[in-house]
């Protein structure tokens, strides 16, 4: 790329990069994934429900740190390396703070957290000279709680914030940039059942733009923050919430 911004998606992300797309079967992931391939990239898919049948697909929960390790062993031998991290595997509660249990809560961070955690630790010594690592976190990190995920969810996901402002520090001498999406709800499996005709209509009323996120939005937010158009951008946050934190 020479660094300007392309509408078109296949231009997005220079061609032959190796990307890997955690909680990738459905939803934000799997658009993010779609996405990736489609720009030229090739996609590593994992989740903890199973991936597609291929060689670079795995079935892989982010909170087992050998199953972790075990794949970036496995990838650096494949492709000989990395250049796009994007920790989009995560969990939710939902409801007021008391409604939460203790093993709910430990879920939140071990998913959440831990995740980022285990794949950043696995994964950065095999990501190249300008690789870049996208963290998805949630309007409910600036809200401490958004529009279906509470408190707990929101803390957890200012937490994924505050790493990627560390390891943006910390990485950014080995020319690797971390950046987080903050998405407002989006209609996928994890918010579907919360996302009741009260929950939705009264969302809607706070976008400005008129609808809920799609998983495509998050997805394109994504290639830019992967691709020579960002090169200069690490640390940052990139709210795609239809103006939900304006009202």
């Amino acid at each position: 790329m020479d660094g300007t911004l392309s509408h078109d998606r296949a231009a997005a992300a220079p061609a032959r990069r190796v990307a890997l797309v955690t909680g990738a079967v459905r939803g934000i992931g799997r658009s993010i994934a779609i996405a990736l391939e489609a720009a030229g990239c090739t996609v590593w898919r994992i989740d903890k429900d199973g991936a597609a049948a291929d060689e670079r697909s795995a079935c892989v929960d982010v909170r087992d740190r050998a199953a972790v390790e075990a794949l970036a062993a496995r990838i650096a031998a494949h492709d000989g390396g990395l250049d796009v991290l994007v920790n989009n595997a995560g969990t939710m509660t939902t409801g007021p703070f008391d409604r939460t249990n203790a093993l709910a809560f430990q879920e939140l961070i071990d998913t959440n957290l831990g995740g980022i955690f285990h794949c950043v630790q696995a994964f950065a010594p095999h990501l190249r000279r300008g690789g870049s690592i996208v963290n998805i976190a949630s309007v409910s990190a600036q809200r401490g709680g958004g529009a279906v995920g509470n408190v707990w969810y929101g803390a957890t996901k200012a937490g994924v914030v505050a790493l990627t402002s560390g390891l943006a520090r910390e990485l950014g001498p080995r020319g690797i940039r971390v950046n987080a999406i903050s998405p407002t709800v989006v209609d996928t499996a994890l918010t579907h059942d919360a996302l009741t005709a009260e929950v939705r209509t009264r969302t809607l009323a706070r976008l400005p733009l008129g609808r809920l996120a799609e998983a495509e939005d998050i997805a394109d937010a994504t290639l830019f923050l992967c691709s020579d158009a960002a090169r200069f951008i690490t640390g940052a946050t990139l709210t795609v919430d239809g103006g939900f934190l304006t009202t």
